[in-house]
């Protein structure tokens, strides 16, 4: 005796299909709910990175200028990395996000050196922002005789 009979067992193989169906389904409904938020919120954050972008392309141009008369030289190679930059600031501001996700992923497959080590750059610089950006809890100010022994202690070492 089985006690299962083949029906049951047509039933139970359809249960992957029917669950693979309905997580489809459910990821449709999210992505058509938080599509819109997310492509403007995307849209928002590469307009700003296109302006801080542009601000360094200035940057880079104003010490051009700078240098220029003491090393013509330098000034060039910056003049020449200002007008990659601001090239760069272009192409954030005409491309779509997807367009812009998709020419990191074509150049993080033929450099993925570069990439890693930008990567790494990166997060470094994010670190040390959100390090900057969280505020140290002062100690509330004690009565001056504790505070005096601090000094006396902090001389001893």
């Amino acid at each position: 005796m089985s006690g299962i009979n083949s029906g049951d067992d047509e039933r139970v193989s359809r249960i992957p299909e029917q669950i693979k169906q309905q997580a489809a389904s459910i990821g449709r409904a999210v992505g058509d709910a938080v599509g819109p938020k997310a492509e403007d919120i995307a849209d928002r954050s590469k307009a700003a990175g296109a302006d801080a972008v542009a601000g360094v392309a200035r940057t880079a141009q104003a010490l051009s200028d700078t240098v220029a008369s003491d090393s013509p030289a330098i000034a060039d190679y910056v003049r020449g990395a200002g007008q990659k930059i601001d090239r760069l600031a272009n192409d954030l501001r005409e491309k779509k996000v997807s367009d812009l996700l998709t020419s990191a992923a074509e150049f993080g497959r033929s450099q993925p050196v570069i990439m890693l080590a930008g990567a790494v750059l990166i997060g470094f610089a994010l670190s040390r922002i959100v390090k900057a950006g969280v505020a140290t809890p002062t100690e509330p100010a004690r009565d001056n005789a504790s505070s005096d022994n601090v000094v006396a202690r902090s001389e001893v070492y």
